[in-house]
Protein backbone atom coordinates (compact mmCIF):
# COMPACT_ATOMS: atom_id res chain seq x y z
CA UNK A 1 0.00 0.00 0.00
CA UNK A 2 1.42 3.86 -1.13
CA UNK A 3 2.01 5.65 1.85
CA UNK A 4 -1.05 8.08 1.21
CA UNK A 5 -3.01 5.12 -0.28
CA UNK A 6 -6.64 4.78 2.08
CA UNK A 7 -8.39 1.21 1.96
CA UNK A 8 -11.93 1.49 2.37
CA UNK A 9 -13.78 -1.95 4.07
CA UNK A 10 -16.47 -3.00 1.29
CA UNK A 11 -17.98 -4.82 5.00
CA UNK A 12 -18.07 -2.24 7.02
CA UNK A 13 -17.34 0.85 5.24
CA UNK A 14 -14.68 2.35 7.30
CA UNK A 15 -11.82 3.95 6.38
CA UNK A 16 -7.85 2.65 7.08
CA UNK A 17 -4.84 5.14 6.69
CA UNK A 18 -1.55 3.66 6.03
CA UNK A 19 -0.05 4.67 9.14
CA UNK A 20 -3.18 2.11 10.46
CA UNK A 21 -5.51 5.55 11.48
CA UNK A 22 -9.13 4.01 11.50
CA UNK A 23 -11.85 6.57 10.74
CA UNK A 24 -15.17 5.45 11.90
CA UNK A 25 -18.33 7.23 10.56
CA UNK A 26 -18.96 8.80 13.65
CA UNK A 27 -16.10 9.73 16.66
CA UNK A 28 -12.72 10.02 17.07
CA UNK A 29 -10.49 8.23 14.36
CA UNK A 30 -9.30 4.97 16.29
CA UNK A 31 -7.00 1.74 15.58
CA UNK A 32 -6.91 -1.52 13.96
CA UNK A 33 -7.34 -3.04 17.60
CA UNK A 34 -10.38 -0.93 18.34
CA UNK A 35 -11.70 -1.41 14.92
CA UNK A 36 -11.31 -5.63 15.58
CA UNK A 37 -12.81 -5.16 19.09
CA UNK A 38 -16.08 -3.37 18.17
CA UNK A 39 -16.74 -4.72 14.68
CA UNK A 40 -14.68 -7.69 13.11
CA UNK A 41 -14.49 -10.21 15.29
CA UNK A 42 -18.14 -9.78 15.17
CA UNK A 43 -18.85 -9.87 11.56
CA UNK A 44 -16.40 -12.53 10.49
CA UNK A 45 -17.27 -11.85 6.00
CA UNK A 46 -15.38 -12.39 3.14
CA UNK A 47 -14.03 -9.02 2.44
CA UNK A 48 -12.89 -7.64 5.59
CA UNK A 49 -9.85 -5.87 5.70
CA UNK A 50 -9.20 -6.00 9.32
CA UNK A 51 -8.30 -9.50 10.01
CA UNK A 52 -4.65 -9.89 10.09
CA UNK A 53 -3.53 -10.40 13.50
CA UNK A 54 0.09 -8.88 12.78
CA UNK A 55 -1.55 -5.38 11.94
CA UNK A 56 -4.43 -5.24 13.99
CA UNK A 57 -1.83 -5.85 17.40
CA UNK A 58 -2.84 -5.90 20.91
CA UNK A 59 -6.15 -5.81 21.70
CA UNK A 60 -6.95 -3.64 25.62
CA UNK A 61 -9.63 -3.55 27.33
CA UNK A 62 -10.07 -0.31 26.22
CA UNK A 63 -10.69 -1.41 22.63
CA UNK A 64 -13.95 -2.96 23.11
CA UNK A 65 -16.88 -1.23 24.55
CA UNK A 66 -17.26 -1.05 28.31
CA UNK A 67 -19.80 -3.49 30.01
CA UNK A 68 -23.02 -1.75 31.25
CA UNK A 69 -25.26 -1.86 34.21
CA UNK A 70 -27.70 -4.95 33.23
CA UNK A 71 -31.12 -2.93 32.46
CA UNK A 72 -33.97 -3.94 34.59
CA UNK A 73 -37.40 -4.49 32.55
CA UNK A 74 -40.25 -4.53 34.20
CA UNK A 75 -41.96 -7.64 35.85
CA UNK A 76 -44.85 -8.13 32.92
CA UNK A 77 -48.15 -8.65 35.31
CA UNK A 78 -49.98 -12.27 34.79
CA UNK A 79 -52.45 -12.04 32.48
CA UNK A 80 -54.59 -14.54 30.65
CA UNK A 81 -55.13 -13.93 26.93
CA UNK A 82 -58.43 -14.82 25.42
Amino acid sequence: MASNELQICPVCGVSIAANGQVNFSTGNPGTRARLYARVCQYTQQPGCINQDAELVGNITRTDGFERGEDIKLPQAANRTIG
